[in-house]
């Protein structure tokens, strides 16, 4: 039996998560999961190509946008 597919909601590619295999990663403090790419390119911070994208996200779920860390990039959070 497959794992259920779900799209990451930061690139949009469709990652397995369910019994045996687990590739999507929740940030609690943003309310969205991400694939493990996205995940592990970005551990110290959404860079410039995908700030776009969690701006949108944060927005839309009414979520501040954090500070920024020391390189001006959104942390990735967890």
């Amino acid at each position: 039996m497959d794992a259920p597919t779900f799209p990451c909601d930061v690139c949009g590619r469709r990652y397995q998560h369910g019994p045996h295999r687990y590739e999507g990663h929740k940030l609690h403090a943003y309310d969205m999961m991400v694939c493990d790419t996205c995940y592990k390119s970005n551990w110290d911070g959404w860079g410039p190509l995908m700030e776009p994208l969690i701006i949108k996200h944060l927005e839309a779920k009414g979520i501040a946008v954090p500070a920024r860390n020391s390189k001006g990039w959104i942390p990735r959070g967890g």
